[in-house]
């Protein structure tokens, strides 16, 4: 709904936001804070990111070294994961019946103040 609302709004709103995808949605221009200016590009979020050689800089500073492009991800067998993985028993029963010292239960009742 807000969305819709600032499409149609026929007045100025600042939006500060790390939503990428909301801004896409409702800027149709962008203001960068740049080397400590302010840098204004008229157009939507695609626009600032194709036209902004300072973020360009950014998002090739984070890129690993010698990669050229992301492969697939790796296979994965989730039903082989599944029988190997066995969940961990820390040593306490199942129910009440298995629990190896039956009064612990008081015990930790008289520690909380309970009678």
């Amino acid at each position: 709904m807000l969305e819709e609302a600032l499409q149609n709004f026929d007045g100025s709103v600042v939006v500060v936001s790390h939503d990428r995808y909301f801004i896409s949605r409702v800027a149709t221009t962008i203001v960068a804070v740049e080397d400590k200016k302010l840098v204004k590009y008229q157009g939507d979020y695609k626009f600032y990111t194709d036209k902004s050689k300072y973020l360009k800089k950014k998002l090739e500073e984070r890129a690993v070294q010698g990669v050229k492009r992301i492969g697939s991800a790796p296979v994965i067998d989730i039903e082989a994961l599944k029988a190997t993985d066995k969940k961990k028993n820390f040593g306490g029963g199942k129910n009440s019946q298995m629990v190896s010292r039956p009064n612990k239960g008081i015990k930790n009742a008289k520690r909380n103040g309970i009678k």
